[in-house]
């Protein structure tokens, strides 16, 4: 039952962002409004299908409540981070970051190193070492890729050749702001990062059954989403298709959501989000050569395929230790 939840976790999780994607021009805190619709339905028939019913005191329904504000916000910085710098470098981030959060809170919270020996430390303290590796490389993919952008659109631009003081100082301006852009979106990430790796601890604490826990912790999650929505006056109301687009990301979020507060309930809370955190694998390879950022077989996605294998290699390792 572990690997079928492990397995369905990795797929959903590292598909449903690239699912909304796919419908341009919707603003990020519609996109995360309509995700959290879609995973509310889900809630709702796993609370019927498993049975229970929801309780209301803090315990049981407050903190996976607060959790899902939690998430609503890193949602919505996991959005802004996949329009700046794509969403293989923005999932090379976020994940392995997850994975040390969760774990932090795992450790702090519910012991969960507390039965760990000497070789396990080391184990641990070695993969985390080969995750700052692999975010490192992700990172430096960035970098490496902007300059090749700045000549390149020069280059075949159809516009005759500047002076070349205007051209130097026109491909300066072109190169900072694309840095801008790449540190902006390197920051949207590492909030996902922090914030994705905490919210699911309010429901874990609570010690609820996570198909009871995943409903309050998705209200919370919609109403985090429709607040953020109104208060920057967002665009709402979406075409027809797009709209579905956007509710079919929900629903297989949901259904991720439902196996991975499952999964942490049975193997522990920095075990089961390392591996939940696996759908990197997918995350970037839609990112690479569905949405081509980076570019296929460019020096950057090179760079940023090395970071990511480095990092699902520190990730199996902490996985693994449970």
């Amino acid at each position: 039952m572990n690997a079928l939840l492990a397995v369905v976790t990795v797929v959903t999780w590292g598909s449903w962002i690239a699912i909304a994607q796919t419908a341009d021009g919707v603003p990020e805190q519609t996109r995360a409004l309509y995700a959290t619709a879609g995973s509310t339905v889900v809630a709702f028939v796993a609370l019927a299908i498993g049975g229970g019913h929801v309780l209301f005191g803090f315990r049981a329904f407050w903190l996976p409540f607060i959790g899902g504000l939690v998430w609503a916000v890193g949602a919505f910085g996991a959005f802004r981070a996949a329009a700046k710098i794509g969403i293989a470098r923005a999932a090379g981030i976020w994940s392995p970051m997850n994975i040390v959060i969760a774990f932090v809170w795992g450790a702090i919270l519910f012991g969960e190193l507390d039965h760990f020996g000497l070789v396990k430390i080391i184990v641990l303290v070695a993969g985390f070492v080969v995750l700052s590796f692999g975010v490192a490389f992700v990172v430096r993919s960035e970098e490496s890729e902007l300059p090749a952008e700045v000549s390149s659109s020069t280059a075949t631009s159809a516009v005759p050749a500047p002076a070349p003081a205007a051209s130097a100082s026109a491909s300066a301006s072109a190169s900072a702001s694309a840095r801008e852009r790449a540190r902006i979106g390197l920051l949207w990430a590492s909030l996902a990062g922090i914030l994705w790796g905490t919210y699911f601890v309010p429901a874990q604490w609570s010690q609820t059954p996570g198909h009871v826990a995943d409903l309050p912790l998705t209200l919370g999650s919609l109403l985090g989403c429709l607040a953020m929505a109104l208060l920057s006056r967002s665009r709402i109301k979406l075409p027809v298709g797009t709209t579905a687009i956007q509710l079919v990301a929900g629903l297989v979020f949901g259904i991720g959501m439902v196996t991975t507060l499952d999964l942490v309930s049975r193997v522990g809370t920095g075990v089961g989000y390392t591996i939940a955190q696996l759908g990197l694998v997918v995350n970037t390879s839609i990112g690479i050569w569905v949405f081509k950022v980076p570019r296929p077989g460019s020096r950057a996605a090179h760079i940023a395929m090395r970071g990511i294998v480095l990092a699902m290699i520190g990730g199996c390792a902490i996985g693994a230790l449970g």
